[in-house]
């Protein structure tokens, strides 16, 4: 199993570069952060069947459901918390461990340069989450 797994990672890097790269030149934000950050585990489809879906402990939800699942009305600010890291999902850590959030805070700042305007910095990330939801708004069934 050890010998498989970096294959696996190999074969799930290259398929999100691939998904990526379309993504971007379509200029659809929220489809590029998803594919950049969620496909591996969520699948391109949203359905859970990502590459890294089988090395993790817990099921990967199925995304494209999220509307169904609340009475037809797709939680917006449930899956923004979600993205943030702010509500507490199993296999995304605690409340006190906000992944997305943080990726996208460390990247702002890093393309904002030593002292970036924190304004920017939020409104770097506002984006990133609102497109992502956006995003996961139509993949839903």
């Amino acid at each position: 199993m050890r010998r498989i797994v970096p294959s696996i990672r190999l074969a799930a890097v290259l398929a999100v570069a691939s998904w990526t790269a379309a993504s971007a030149q379509s200029g659809d934000l929220g489809r590029y952060e998803y594919e950049t950050y969620c496909a591996v585990c969520h699948g391109v489809e949203g359905k859970g069947g990502g590459p890294f879906s089988m090395l993790l402990n817990k099921r990967v939800p199925d995304l494209t459901v999220l509307a169904k699942n609340n009475s037809g009305v797709f939680p917006v600010m449930r899956v923004r918390e979600t993205i943030l890291g702010r509500a507490d999902i199993p296999g995304h850590g605690p409340r006190e461990m906000p992944i997305w959030g943080d990726v996208y805070d460390e990247r702002a700042r890093s393309q904002f340069g030593r002292n970036p305007d924190p304004g920017d910095v939020q409104a770097y990330v506002r984006v990133r989450v609102a497109a992502l939801a956006e995003y996961l708004a139509r993949l839903q069934e």
